[in-house]
């Protein structure tokens, strides 16, 4: 029954109507331009002798451009074909503010002969010309045989019913011929009826063909929409490359000053010369954050014209922690890492950083214990808060973590996949929340059963090892 509806409903569609609009346009459109494109080629042929020629060339072939546009535009608006509009034109005759010179035209010439959407275009122009008069015959042809079948049928029934006279008595053998047609006309109704929609169905499927014909040759090429899709990917690397560096560094930064501004004011009172202190690091910490920032947006201009700060590598993890016990937090370290490559070194010093400071940030009061090894295979760091001051709660008691906890736990879980690592984020068996990463010296991380010698160290990263390849 739903077949039978959508099969009627079809004739009564706006959409089909637009469709059978655009069909009717197609062969006057398809003359117009078919003979605009031939004369001026052939003009150009002819005249190339005298120069006359290459210059109704340029001109043709520049307007290829717009007529594309508006066809694009027409099957869009008429056929819904949802076109995407292709790459603008980036080259010009002149630049602004300058005469014109022959090598610049020259250069026009070259660009306006290899410009590929100019030539789609003539090729859509050429399909137009086959395309436009099959669509014609078929759009007037919905029009038409509908309109004919119900006046012959309204006609049979009114003359059927007396309300409209047939041949007089005169003409017996005219009004038998009138009488049989009028009565298999009223007896195929269901015939006719189904047959009111079929061209309107027709001229439906043969939009939608001409729909996906103009979409293949009017809108983007291949490469040039790998290439939208790359700069596309680019910039949302960039984006988030930018929210990494801000979240990670200008967000450590500021959490260590409010870290250390709450002790501050803490203690005040009863020690004014801490309470100091921690204003000159809050200082330092906020023009090492304006320095950092500034460092990021030179970055994303691509002006490094002025030295700028060296990213940090593991070497400067005695520093950060220097930073945060200055801003009152209890930090453990055990640091026996050996010398590695500049790309894991920065990588650990971020999970670092972004590991102190959800501890710091999430677990106030708690204990920080900071180990960094490294193994046969890999460069392992463990950042795991415990027990720590009196009334200090763990990780694991507090609320489920925030939405910015949560963004520094995958700017945790991303670094590690970027270089082929594997990390294992949660609570831990104390009570408190532990990050462990390995990041693989080689190209992988050994499988757990190839990385079993039976020290301590590979059985406490045999769980992380698991998750390789999970």
């Amino acid at each position: 029954m739903a077949l039978i509806r959508s099969y009627f409903a079809l004739t009564w569609r706006a959409r089909t109507w637009r469709e059978i609009t655009y069909l009717l346009l197609g062969l006057p459109v398809a003359i117009v331009w078919f003979t605009y494109t031939v004369t001026m080629y052939l003009a150009s042929v002819a005249l190339a002798v005298i120069w006359i020629g290459v210059a109704i060339a340029a001109v043709v072939q520049w307007t290829l451009r717009p007529i594309g546009d508006f066809e694009r535009a027409t099957a869009n608006s008429l056929l819904g074909a949802d076109i995407a509009e292709p790459p603008p034109r980036l080259y010009r005759l002149r630049e602004p503010g300058k005469a014109p010179t022959l090598t610049g035209a020259g250069n026009w010439g070259f660009a306006l002969l290899h410009d590929s959407q100019g030539w789609r275009t003539l090729a859509w122009l050429m399909m137009r010309i086959v395309l436009g008069p099959v669509g014609f015959v078929l759009a007037l042809s919905a029009i038409v045989v509908p309109a004919t079948l119900v006046a012959a049928w309204l006609t049979a029934a009114a003359y059927s019913l007396g309300m409209v006279a047939g041949p007089g008595s005169e003409d017996p053998s005219g009004r038998a011929v009138v009488d049989t047609a009028a009565f298999w006309l009223l007896a195929g109704t269901p015939v006719v009826a189904l047959a009111v929609p079929m061209f309107a169905w027709a001229s439906h499927h043969y939009a939608s063909l001409v729909a996906v014909l103009a979409r293949a040759v009017l809108g983007p090429s291949l490469s040039e929409r790998m290439a939208a899709a790359t700069e596309r990917a680019e910039l949302a690397e960039t984006q988030v490359r930018v929210d990494q560096e801000l979240h990670d560094s200008i967000g450590h930064m500021i959490t260590m000053n409010i870290v250390q501004a709450g002790a501050g004011a803490h203690v005040f009172e009863t020690d004014p010369v801490f309470a100091r202190q921690a204003l000159r690091n809050i200082e330092e910490r906020g023009r090492a954050a304006m320095g950092e920032l500034d460092r990021i947006i030179a970055a994303i201009s691509g002006n490094q014209a002025e030295s700028r700060a060296p990213v940090p590598t593991l070497e400067d993890v005695p520093r950060l922690v220097e930073q945060a016990r200055g801003a009152g937090l209890t930090v453990d370290l055990r640091l026996d890492a050996q010398p590695v490559s500049a790309a894991l070194s920065r990588a650990a010093y971020a999970i670092v950083r972004e590991g102190v400071t959800n501890a710091a940030k999430h677990a106030p009061g708690a204990a920080i214990h900071l180990h960094v090894a490294t193994l046969p295979d890999a460069l392992a760091v463990s950042v795991r808060n415990g027990p720590g001051a009196a009334g200090a709660a763990p990780l694991a008691a507090l609320r489920p973590p925030s939405s910015a906890m949560g963004r520094g736990i995958a700017g945790i879980r991303d670094r590690a996949a970027l270089v082929g690592g594997a990390s294992l984020i949660g609570p831990s068996e104390d009570g408190g929340y532990e990050v462990m990463v390995l990041l693989p010296l080689g190209i992988a991380l050994a499988a757990p059963e190839d990385a079993v010698d039976g020290s301590e160290a590979c059985c406490r990263w045999s769980r992380v090892r698991a998750r390789v390849g999970a």
